[in-house]
């Protein structure tokens, strides 16, 4: 049983975790040795009868979705699985979703099994087995579940990250939505509604008070490019370039010394020009959104009564 346990390891290492009830049977694991691993806790049943995994091993992303894809045949991880593989801020994450073709499919415990009608799909297939929807197609299928703030920020997250371009969404989202189609009606107007010119937020913290004090006044502008002393260019989070306030949005990535130091050197850089920089955090978006919200406007009543005067 030595030898075959480590034959077990090794298909298991390139499968990463995963083996399957054939791989078991093709080196001479007959059923009944495979139950005494499983209940000696060697082997852990994935998706029952089908896959499984070495011990108490915590499978990835990537190894579930092979292991979904293994146990559901022509299958495709989709949905809320594949915004997690792409890893899309905001979205739901455990929960193993799959897409098929097929009219029947097994009924799978742990597993959300999807008919899909999509004539031509774009699926991506992964070096370690098992498929997952491309990027725009992410954003498609998760259009039907979500809401409009959540759909945005993550299809702004799938710009930012160079998932795809916004061509690219858009030619996929002109193939998929129709009329009755799930899904359809938010993202033509939450994707395909979007301006070519509207610059990409880099986060979803970003995005939501965007959102909030445009709601206020439309003078409000995102990804503001604002011109330094010695001709650098500083691109502000939110901005009134009317009243030349702009507001950064700090999350964890401000927090070290070094990058503290180059925030204030630009805020001081902006000062010399005639410009006021807020800077709330993500926290404070995230629980006082109100507030700040009120906060900030009436800091641009008085900036803009004072630069009237």
């Amino acid at each position: 049983m030595t030898k075959k346990m480590g034959e077990i390891i090794t298909i298991a290492e390139e499968r990463g975790g995963v083996v399957l009830a054939e791989d078991l049977a093709r080196i001479g694991v007959g059923r009944s040795t495979r139950q005494r691993l499983v209940k000696e806790g060697v082997l852990r049943p994935v998706h029952r009868g089908t896959v499984f995994a070495l011990g108490r091993s915590t499978l990835d992303i990537a190894a579930e979705i092979a292991a979904a894809c293994w146990a559901v045949p022509d299958g495709w991880a989709s949905g809320n699985t594949a915004a997690e593989y792409w890893g899309l801020r905001r979205l739901p994450r455990g929960r193993i979703e799959v897409s098929t073709h097929a009219q029947r499919s097994p009924r799978i415990s742990g597993v959300r099994i999807r008919r899909t009608n999509l004539a031509d799909p774009e699926i991506i297939h992964l070096p370690t087995g098992g498929a997952v929807s491309s990027p725009a197609q992410t954003l498609f299928e998760i259009a039907h579940e979500t809401d409009d703030r959540t759909l945005m920020s993550a299809f702004e997250d799938c710009l930012n990250k160079n998932l795809a371009s916004l061509a690219e969404i858009r030619s996929f989202g002109s193939r998929a939505v129709k009329m009755g189609r799930p899904g359809s009606q938010r993202f033509r107007r939450v994707i395909l509604g979007r301006p070519d010119d509207l610059p990409i937020a880099m986060s979803h913290a970003e995005l939501v008070l965007a959102n909030a004090l445009a709601a206020e006044d439309i003078r409000w502008q995102r990804q503001y490019k604002l011109l330094l002393p010695g001709y650098a260019t500083a691109v502000v989070d939110i901005a009134r370039p009317d009243i030349k306030l702009g507001i950064e949005v700090d999350g964890g990535h401000h927090d070290s010394p070094t990058k503290v130091h180059s925030d204030k050197r630009r805020d001081i850089a902006a000062a010399h020009v005639g410009w006021q920089i807020l800077r709330p955090t993500t926290g404070d978006i995230e629980s006082t959104l109100k507030s700040l919200v009120g906060q900030i406007t009436t800091i641009a009543e008085l900036r803009s009564r004072q630069l009237g005067d």
